[in-house]
């Protein structure tokens, strides 16, 4: 198998049924719904594609990805996006900022969104989790409310909201990452192969945060992730 196949394969398995992967996904469903998100939405960063082809039930999805792409999707970075000004209703970075020049991308994402159209990103939190799985995944950064608001505003996007997700699990997983310091390869396997029992327990979890999203509030304040839903002006 090679790298490229060897990554595709692991993406799939992570989309399949992980916790983090389903609940994030849920939420991001939650939250379009909310808002009446109109097509046609880009899903930058898309990997296999299986959150985009699950989302054409909605309208036209366009899902690109700078790494190796399955049929139908197209092969690009989201600072060049190979799309037309003002052509796309919604637009998901779901968790891509971090690996890239998040300004450069999110002009790109203000030029090729309509007047009004939504943008929405997740990405992770607290730099003090900072450790080897934000390297071994192309990290560049964690970011703060703060910050993420701060670059999100300055491409000219308004912030119509801005929450957590995996609030619960957050302590769980600050200590998961100080082991990972100590063990290495190890600590990230065990993260992603989580056991069938413990992986819908942590479903559940997720799950249950994801459903707050029907609602504005009560909203987590943090997580090991941050969202954010912005609308171009």
């Amino acid at each position: 198998m090679t790298q490229s196949s060897d990554r595709l394969e692991r993406l799939r398995s992570l989309e399949r049924g992980h916790f983090w992967s389903v609940g994030r996904d849920r939420l991001v469903d939650n939250l379009i719904a909310r808002y009446a998100m109109a097509p046609p939405f880009v899903d930058a960063g898309a990997g296999t594609g299986a959150y985009a082809r699950r989302l054409s039930d909605r309208g036209q999805v366009i899902w690109l990805d700078v790494g190796p792409v399955t049929e139908g999707g197209v092969r690009a970075d989201m600072v060049r996006l190979p799309l037309p000004a003002e052509s796309v209703g919604t637009l998901l970075a779901r968790d891509v900022l971090e690996h890239i020049d998040d300004q450069a991308a999110l002009a790109e994402a203000h030029r090729v969104l309509k007047p009004g159209g939504h943008l929405v990103v997740t990405v992770p939190a607290w730099p003090s989790l900072w450790g080897p799985r934000d390297e071994a995944a192309g990290h560049l950064r964690r970011y703060r409310r703060r910050g993420l608001r701060r670059v999100v505003e300055a491409a000219g996007f308004e912030v119509l909201e801005l929450r957590g997700y995996q609030f619960i699990l957050l302590p769980a997983l600050l200590v998961s990452r100080v082991v990972a310091r100590i063990r290495g390869d190890s600590q990230l396997r065990r993260e992603e192969q989580v056991g069938s029992r413990l992986n819908r327990l942590l479903t559940v979890v997720n799950q249950a945060e994801a459903w707050l999203a029907h609602r504005r509030y009560p909203c987590p304040p943090t997580g090991s992730s941050l969202v954010l839903i912005g609308r171009r002006t």
